[in-house]
């Protein structure tokens, strides 16, 4: 994102939203792929709490996967809206998303649309909306989920210097040839990759605009400036940061790795954007302080004066959001958990230190503040802070129930639309 200092003008649009209101730096998801850390970012709740995801030991998402609700008795934030008088709506082209992600929604639409139809159908909503109600709106777009297919101009929006046919694709090379460093410099697999990410690059400058869209709509109708909007991703991408890494663990259920999401705990799958823009919300402020998707929630009914349920397990965010000087950083703990792939993973992030627990007995340890790209596993240097870094994690899953957690209901279409997307096989 060029808002976040990328090269490429990839966010033009949320680069304007991000210079009139707080941008945080530093902001983590709770998992590494859509069901779980969508649920959270909606309920403030841990993935081991809100029930959202799959089970097991090894993880496989297929075909015959159980794809589990958020329990029935948490609170969303579309539920606690609701209950303030707010008209909500929900247009997701994520089909994973039905069942208890829809509760509270006065409208949902959950199917697979090309950015710009996901903003058309948000924006006829909107306008059906009385003019005095206030509205809470959740969009979330599924353009950069591969394959990745954006429309002209974008699908060739972006040049590279390796040459090459651009193809939606990419055929030229397969993910699970990467073994070495040196197949990371193979001339075939550059072309493939640069290509690869400039498609992404593209999509992603069409969501950018697509979503300008609603902007726009909201100053048609004349509620823009008492609109608040808040811009965040449900979790991040790799393009074959550990790939080499990733090649040597045996415990790998897929034929491929180092690219995508769902498979591993590291920055790039949990790091994510998120920018807060709107009434309240101070200008051109960049936060450093860590934030959390679970902080979300919270930050939002303080600024709404809606009280919250007392289960929430984030904090709110409002104090680097107001016109005084950001406050001075907290020692903040992420946790992240339920992978879609590979043994079950947790993670646990202190002070940069960040400790991955897998359920095969593998752990890693990384200090961001000199190995920002976690490349140097010191879990067997430094037994002392994986044991106490494993005292924060067992620490902060204390409170966890174990429940039976409902299947959600996925019918025919729904994974023929998955397939689309790759999820499904």
């Amino acid at each position: 994102m060029s808002a976040y200092g990328y090269s490429r003008n990839t966010t033009p649009f949320i680069d304007s939203l991000a210079k009139n209101g707080v941008l945080f730096r530093t902001a983590y998801s709770h998992s590494n792929w859509t069901v779980p850390a969508t649920a959270s970012l909606l309920t403030s709740r841990l993935p081991s709490e809100h029930g959202a995801g799959i089970a097991g030991k090894m993880r496989l998402l297929g075909e015959d996967t159980p794809i589990l609700q958020i329990h029935d008795d948490v609170d969303t934030l579309a539920t606690i809206l609701k209950r303030a008088g707010y008209k909500t709506g929900f247009f997701s082209a994520n089909p994973f998303l039905k069942g208890n992600f829809t509760k509270g929604f006065d409208h949902a639409a959950v199917e697979w649309h090309p950015a710009k139809d996901l903003t058309a159908a948000a924006t006829q909503w909107l306008g059906k909306q009385p003019e005095d109600a206030p509205f809470f709106l959740y969009v979330q777009y599924m353009d950069l989920h591969d394959p990745l297919r954006p429309p002209p101009p974008y699908f060739d929006l972006f040049k590279v210097t390796e040459g090459g046919k651009r193809g939606m694709e990419h055929t030229g090379t397969s993910w699970g040839e990467i073994r070495t460093e040196n197949d990371l410099q193979r001339p075939d697999f550059r072309q493939w990759r640069a290509h690869h990410v400039a498609l992404y690059d593209g999509a992603l400058r069409y969501v950018d605009d697509s979503a300008r869209g609603i902007y726009r709509y909201l100053e048609e109708l004349g509620r823009r400036d008492d609109t608040l909007f808040v811009i965040t991703s449900d979790h991040g991408e790799e393009f074959f940061d550990h790939a080499v890494d990733e090649s040597t663990d045996t415990n790998n259920p897929r034929p491929h790795w180092g690219i995508g999401h769902g498979h591993t705990m590291y920055e790039e799958l949990l790091r994510v954007p998120l920018i807060f823009s709107g009434p309240a919300v101070s200008r051109h402020r960049t936060v450093d302080c860590v934030a959390r998707h679970i902080d979300v929630l919270p930050t939002l009914l303080e600024l709404l004066e809606i009280p919250g349920p007392r289960t929430m397990r984030g904090t709110s965010l409002q104090p680097s959001l107001g016109s005084a000087e950001s406050p001075p950083c907290n020692a903040t703990t992420v946790i992240a958990e339920s992978p879609a792939y590979g043994p079950d993973s947790r993670a646990v992030l202190f002070n940069q230190r960040k400790l991955i627990a897998r359920s095969d007995g593998v752990q890693f340890l990384f200090d961001l503040r000199d190995d920002p790209k976690e490349h140097r596993n010191a879990a067997a240097q430094r037994p002392e802070l994986v044991a106490a870094l494993r005292t924060i994690l067992d620490r902060e899953q204390a409170g966890t129930r174990v429940r039976t957690a409902v299947a959600m209901p996925i019918d025919e279409e729904t994974k023929r639309q998955l397939r689309a997307l790759g999820y499904l096989k």
